[in-house]
């Protein structure tokens, strides 16, 4: 009886390590995956724009974070910092494209005065999560703006762009 509970055992055991060899087309996320970004925004969660570095984690789920500056003497904003953080689900439609949906916290310090913008966010994406290489994103990002008072700005997007390395 304690040989066949063996060989059962190891027969299972050999199915599942040769299992994991399959053909290109049904890769599983590994360390073998680009898990990190570094691209550009403009718009979107950092305001005018920001730079950001992205951390892929588990299989699909990313964590963000920006910094921007504005040095706006005479512009609209003056002088203005955030810092965009944010994290999301990347639902796969195909080999490089997805479909991003997340939530994020901006925090800005505009002349002195310090606010939060909070909200979803909702994007398509081309990247190759495996070998890395370019990263475009486009994304919704409604926002709730927590203040001295409370304001939605409903319609804000953004544009990125950057590249994805392992």
């Amino acid at each position: 009886m304690r040989k066949i509970a063996l060989t059962t055992l190891l027969i299972f055991q050999y199915g599942i390590v040769f299992g994991q060899l399959e053909s290109d087309s049904s890769k599983s996320y590994n360390n073998t995956q680009a898990k990190h970004a570094i691209f550009f925004e403009i718009l979107g969660s950092g305001g005018l724009y920001s730079i950001n570095y992205e951390r892929v984690i588990g299989e699909n789920r990313t964590l963000r974070g920006g910094i921007s500056y504005v040095n706006g003497d005479g512009f609209i904003f003056g002088h203005m910092l955030t810092i965009p953080l944010s994290t999301s689900y990347l639902f796969p439609t195909d080999k490089d494209s997805h479909i991003e949906l997340g939530v994020g916290n901006t925090f800005i310090l505009n002349e002195g005065t310090f606010s939060n913008a909070v909200g979803p966010i909702f994007g398509v994406r081309e990247q190759d999560l495996f070998n890395g290489g370019a990263y475009a994103r486009i994304s919704f990002t409604p926002v709730l703006l927590i203040g001295k008072e409370v304001e939605m700005a409903p319609v804000w997007a953004g544009i990125s762009f950057g590249k994805s390395f392992k």
